[in-house]
């Protein structure tokens, strides 16, 4: 009987987490970083409340715990990575993507004062680099390593948390040659002194011909019983990309304050470098790019056993309500 009302009450609380119409609260997931800055825009401006939303931004470490949010109910979006939303799916959660949320590669390669007149990935063969192994910019990193005729093995890999780095790079006994992170990281490596960029995110990206989506997702069935919802939702994200193409100075100061308000700092400058470093913020719509990187992507997932079986790309990828609201 305690099972039972246990299991009553579970499904209650997931009922009253799904809205019915869009009057009533959408919370989306968010992992923290520069992909957040379009549903930032979106909620400052008001966009979402244009569309007649009420939503709400949940801010979380990362974006496997956004995708978990939707699996579990307490979530209607999450933003997150190709990579973790297709290991989501093949772990069977039915998970759909409607849009792009942003997207660019994050990662950026700096090496130790030592070591900063090299230039390639090959010029770093054996050296002791320091990364945040089992996210998808370290599988970025192993699919580009492939491509160009290398292996893991050929690097001494140390799996190192992004937060960590700049104090790392920083101790006299660190025997660290580079390190592969993303930001405001990396520039408190350089700002510094101790280390210098050599291998920017947007070099990543032409060297393994990758666009790294973003994407917007929700479940099979939210999309199912709420087409306008997602469709306005994916509305408000495109108007935000519009908006921060022609308002890049008050987009970093947007960026700026809620890192304030989250109890960081970065300083304009910084994140000029942060959001404009590559395309983040071309439109919700998959671009030609971002089909051809989502499969690639997948193919190498599946060598390398993160995924059991294919996924039917078709099926968990929508580019309807993109492509609707570009025309918009």
């Amino acid at each position: 009987m305690i099972k039972k009302i246990l299991r009553l009450t579970f499904a209650a609380g997931l009922a009253a987490a799904a809205p019915a119409n869009a009057a009533d609260k959408i919370l989306i997931g968010q992992s923290a970083g520069i992909n957040t800055v379009p549903s930032l825009v979106a909620m400052h401006e008001g966009f979402f409340k244009q569309q007649g939303l009420d939503v709400e931004l949940k801010p979380l470490a990362r974006g496997g715990l956004a995708i978990e949010g939707l699996s579990s109910g307490t979530l209607q979006f999450a933003e997150s990575a190709h990579v973790p939303f297709m290991a989501a799916v093949g772990r069977g959660v039915p998970l759909v993507a409607v849009g792009v949320a942003a997207r660019g590669f994050y990662g950026k390669l700096v090496a130790s004062n030592a070591n900063a007149d090299l230039k390639t990935l090959a010029d770093f063969k054996g050296k002791h680099i320091g990364t945040q192994m089992g996210t998808g910019m370290f599988t970025i990193v192993l699919m580009l390593l492939e491509q160009q005729g290398m292996k893991q093995s050929d690097f001494n890999f140390t799996n190192l948390r992004v937060v960590d780095m700049p104090g790392a790079m920083a101790t006299s006994s660190n025997n660290l040659d580079a390190v592969i992170g993303w930001e405001p990281g990396m520039q408190r490596i350089v700002n510094a002194g101790h280390g210098k960029v050599v291998i920017p995110a947007k070099k990543f990206e032409e060297m393994a011909n990758i666009t790294y989506p973003f994407l917007l997702t929700t479940t099979q069935s939210y999309r199912k019983d709420h087409p306008d919802i997602v469709q306005k939702v994916v509305d408000a994200y495109e108007m935000a990309d519009k908006y921060i193409g022609t308002h890049k100075e008050q987009t970093i100061q947007i960026y700026v304050d809620e890192v304030a308000r989250r109890g960081g700092q970065l300083t304009a400058d910084d994140v000029r470098v942060m959001l404009f470093d590559v395309d983040r913020y071309g439109g919700v719509a998959f671009s030609p790019g971002d089909m051809k990187d989502i499969p690639a992507t997948h193919d190498y997932l599946l060598k390398i056993k993160q995924l059991n079986a294919p996924l039917d790309l078709k099926a968990i990828i929508d580019t309807s309500y993109g492509a609707k609201a570009a025309a918009k």
